[in-house]
């Protein structure tokens, strides 16, 4: 059988999802599976590598199965991750370590280094703070386990010790070693002269790849537990968001993408880096080459939502909930919800005080759950219209007409999608809400002018949502008094 389909793995933020994708860019079968995480010294939290491995290797077989289609017709597998996952290998392949983004035990060392060094790991990396970066974590384990330290001979990302895995190459992305810290994001090239001031070797990057390179070849450990063929091609899509955005058709300049997911981060595609000199923002490569992104983030929405849900009860499935939020008034919501998501200052994420603001007593008007899940909606619709400001000042004001992409899992929620649209005042472009795995086949099958028709030919199947003018009206206010709810109580998080 003539191999035709592409096996894209994502080890995302929130799991591990596999999906079996057709040469027409559809998703015809996909399986997940939950991680699980081990806290250790402090903040700290890390994968059991063993463990780990086994979950991929299910998530591949599991889509296959899904998929219904012969393990011959897998053309290859496009390795996607999450941005911030590391891993440190010693000389003999040996993981000793292997984390989530949200291991954050380097958060002392990665604020000594910004105490020295924040200039320079921003104009060379785009990328603050540092406690979320490769080098902060290495310190971390030479001042902690200096004799373990002292073995580690590569440094990978998660998607990096994924293919590793499968493959025994070594081997990461200009995109990805950007988002760990480790090279130049305008150049995308290593950092030689941070590296060097942070004590980083050179020997310890893995090879520098093209987006969507080839890397290695499906070992026999691996293809006899997932039952692809031995052999069959692996190759490196690069960091999940920027992977989503084309995936979602997100690749001409002016672009702006929400990969609402476990976060949300709002990207827009320009044509050179564009760095806030407020150091707010993320400046990252995107999948294509010749192009950047300008990030604003408004923290971990995604995870806000789940937590939440989970509060209303234990039934409370996502389909559910966006009933819920159905039934609430589109206009008069009796309450403003301040949770965490807002447009995050990347050089200071810092925390605050929030939760929910109803009138007093509550035994007047009540709160019923269909409120409280609206209401947690709209924090979050209004934390990504934050954020879009905050790009446009950055990377300059997108035209008024122009869409604004979601993808995601959120972009599941017609609720979400129309609540957007008016909270920005745009159509919004509601697009699968699987175009992580769709722009992980993109990148590794086709030349990048083909990658540019594909993404049209994508962007154009998009459903749009357009508000009336009287939903952004009230939204507006809405947002306004979102705004000062939550600066006032900023000013009480500082007086206690």
């Amino acid at each position: 059988m003539a191999a035709e389909y592409v096996l894209a793995l994502d080890l995302g933020s929130s799991g591990i999802r596999a999906a079996v994708v057709s040469s027409d860019w559809r998703i015809i079968g996909e399986a997940g599976r939950p991680y699980r995480t081990y806290p250790s010294e402090g903040n700290a939290e890390r994968f059991a590598p063993a463990e780990l491995r086994r979950r991929v290797i299910d998530c591949l077989a599991g889509a296959i199965q899904a998929a219904g289609v012969a393990p011959d017709a897998i053309s290859r597998i496009a390795i996607t991750a999450q941005r911030g996952g590391t891993a440190f290998i010693d000389a003999q392949g040996e993981t000793l370590y292997v984390g989530p983004n949200t291991d954050v035990r380097a958060v002392f060392e990665g604020a000594s280094i910004d105490d020295l060094l924040a200039p320079e790991v921003y104009a060379t990396t785009g990328h603050l703070p540092s406690m979320f970066l490769a080098p902060a974590k290495l310190h971390w384990w030479r001042e902690h386990h200096p004799r373990q330290a002292r073995r580690i001979a590569k440094v990978a990302s998660l998607g990096g010790w994924a293919a590793h895995q499968l493959t025994g190459a070594f081997g990461e992305t200009a995109s990805t070693l950007v988002e760990a810290g480790l090279a130049d994001v305008t150049t995308g090239q290593p950092a030689v002269a941070l590296l060097a001031q942070l004590e980083v070797s050179l020997d310890a990057l893995p090879d520098l790849v093209s987006e969507g390179a080839v890397i290695g070849t499906l070992n026999r450990a691996a293809a006899e537990a997932t039952g692809v063929t031995v052999g069959t091609p692996v190759a490196l899509a690069g960091p999940d968001a920027q992977v989503a955005a084309v995936g979602a058709g997100t690749i001409r300049s002016g672009d702006t993408v929400v990969v609402a997911g476990w976060s949300a981060p709002v990207q827009r595609v320009t044509v050179a880096p564009r760095f806030d000199p407020a150091r707010r923002t993320w400046v990252a490569r995107h999948a294509l080459e010749g192009r950047w992104v300008a990030e604003a983030n408004p923290g971990d929405t995604g995870r806000t939502l789940d937590t939440v849900r989970r509060m209303l009860g234990p039934g409370m499935t996502l389909q559910r909930f966006d009933r819920l939020a159905a039934t609430a008034p589109e206009r008069d919501l009796p309450i403003v919800a301040t949770w965490g998501p807002r447009a995050l200052d990347m050089s200071n994420p810092g925390m605050s005080v929030g939760g929910l603001i109803a009138p007093a007593p509550i035994t007047y008007q009540g709160i019923d759950a269909g409120a409280v899940a609206r209401a947690t909606l709209e924090n979050i619709a209004f934390a990504i219209r934050e954020c879009l400001i905050l790009v446009d000042e950055v990377a300059g004001v997108a035209a008024k007409d122009q869409p604004l992409t979601l993808t995601g899992g959120m972009a599941n929620s017609q609720v979400f999608a129309s609540m957007l649209a008016a909270v920005v005042g745009k159509p919004v472009r509601r697009q699968s809400a699987r175009a992580t795995a769709i722009g992980a086949a993109l990148v590794s099958t086709l030349a990048a002018s083909d990658v540019d028709i594909a993404a049209t030919d994508i962007a154009s199947q998009a459903t749009d949502v357009t508000p009336s003018s009287a939903d952004v009206r009230d939204a507006t206010e809405r947002y306004e008094r979102w705004l000062y709810v939550r600066s006032k109580l900023d000013a009480l998080a500082e007086e206690i």
